[in-house]
């Protein structure tokens, strides 16, 4: 799968930050973040599959990947 990066928190370009990138699917984006600890896995529950995972990621991430996305179309 090839990755792209749209978008970043500031200061973190060349780095393992948050982040989202495209694919090779544009219907599918990856997000890159901080693991959800112990709790937040408990109260997500039955929500979260075996075969899922959650992270946490700035808002301000996902907008900017939303503006990226919606400057390519």
């Amino acid at each position: 799968m090839a990755l792209t990066r749209i978008a970043v928190i500031n200061g973190c370009e060349n780095t393992g930050c948050p982040s989202v990138h495209t694919t090779d699917d544009p219907a599918v984006l990856v997000v890159q973040g901080i693991k959800i600890d112990d709790a937040t896995r408990t109260e997500l529950g039955a929500n979260l599959p075996d075969h899922e995972d959650a992270v946490t990621i700035p808002a301000d991430v996902i907008l900017r990947a939303a503006r990226a996305i919606e400057a390519q179309a």
